[in-house]
């Protein structure tokens, strides 16, 4: 078993969920209780969701960037914006950035198959282009912290919100069922005309959001804990990505993730067991898939090392505070009002 320092896990916790235009820590009522030890603390606050009040906020900061924009895009093509991101499905462990997606409306890529009637006749790479040195021309006049590096966003930093954005641009890519339905649940979008799988960020926030609500947010729970784990390791961790995260708690059976209050510890056990199922059994993770169904084997083998890593800390934490639960009856009331 690993050794958690509890004491600097939770000074952790409070400076990542710091908001500094709120000018405090975005933590529960309960964190500051002296009756409450310090794994079980750790474990319960690291599930539970930014407040309302500064995801407000982060919002909030996308929207200015994106009336800035509106009010002064000079491009011969019109342009719908989109919000994507884990503030989306309110899995977000911090006061985050935010993606903000511009794109350009004015024609759209077909699946295959798909009859084109009105072919484009410019080109695409021209357009993205205009558009990104649009946007970056407008923004760095409003923003004194804008980076232009990324091949796939531009980012600004609004002081007054204390709030990153990152403006996002695409393409539209519509399927079959998108044609048949307008439900963009069934919509893609391409980041670049040569990406030859589009992505389908509406699908993974619906999906997502359906789990959390059904599991009575114990799915979003769940994401929330395995990043704060991730993110507090003494190793780092970087491979694992915040998708993959949320695919492998995606992929777990509903019934093992419905909160009821004071069922952390279930919650994070039934974790564990997947986890250990996809170490262990290469043919069984092999069949996770992503929160849309589509991408198909998200954990891939060189990812097994990283995982037992992270798995180690949360058998750690699990083993610790059942331990604090089973010797407390009064903590077993206690954490009922957690």
């Amino acid at each position: 078993m690993a050794i958690i320092n509890y004491q600097q896990r939770l000074t952790n916790l409070t400076q990542r969920r710091f908001d500094r235009e709120l000018n405090e820590s975005v933590l529960t009522n309960s964190f500051n209780r002296t009756d409450i030890p310090d794994d079980f603390k750790y474990l319960a606050e690291s599930m539970r969701p930014i407040s309302r009040r500064s995801t407000e906020k982060t919002i909030e900061a996308a929207h200015r960037v994106q009336k800035h924009l509106e009010s002064k895009y000079q491009l011969n093509f019109t342009n719908a914006y989109r919000t994507q991101g884990s503030i989306m499905t309110n899995s977000h462990i911090k006061a985050s950035d935010f993606d903000l997606l511009v794109i350009i409306n004015r024609y759209h890529y077909i699946a295959p198959g798909l009859p084109v009637a009105n072919p484009y006749q410019g080109e695409p790479n021209d357009d993205i282009s205009e558009l990104r040195q649009q946007t970056y021309d407008i923004l760095k006049d409003i923003y004194d912290e804008i980076d232009n590096t990324n091949e796939k966003c531009i980012t600004i930093f609004n002081k007054a919100l204390q709030r990153k954005v990152d403006v996002v641009f695409g393409f539209w890519y519509n399927t079959p069922k998108y044609n048949e339905t307008c439900d963009e649940y069934f919509r893609g979008i391409k980041f670049k005309p040569i990406q030859s799988q589009p992505d389908y960020p509406f699908a993974h926030i619906r999906n997502v959001n359906v789990k959390g609500d059904l599991t009575v947010d114990g799915s979003r729970m769940g994401i929330r804990l395995l990043k704060t784990l991730k993110e507090d390791c003494e190793e780092k961790l970087n491979e694992i990505n915040s998708f993959q995260l949320t695919s492998i708690i995606h992929s777990i059976d509903d019934s093992r993730l419905t909160y009821q209050k004071g069922g952390e510890i279930k919650i994070a056990q039934s974790i564990s067991n997947h986890i250990s199922k996809i170490i262990n059994d290469d043919d069984y993770r092999k069949l996770i898939v992503s929160p849309n169904g589509l991408e198909k084997e998200v954990i891939p083998t060189s990812l097994i090392k990283k995982l037992q890593r992270l798995k180690l800390d949360l058998d750690t934490l699990i083993e610790d505070a059942s331990k604090d639960l089973r010797n407390s009856n009064i903590l077993q009331q206690t954490i009922l009002t957690y």
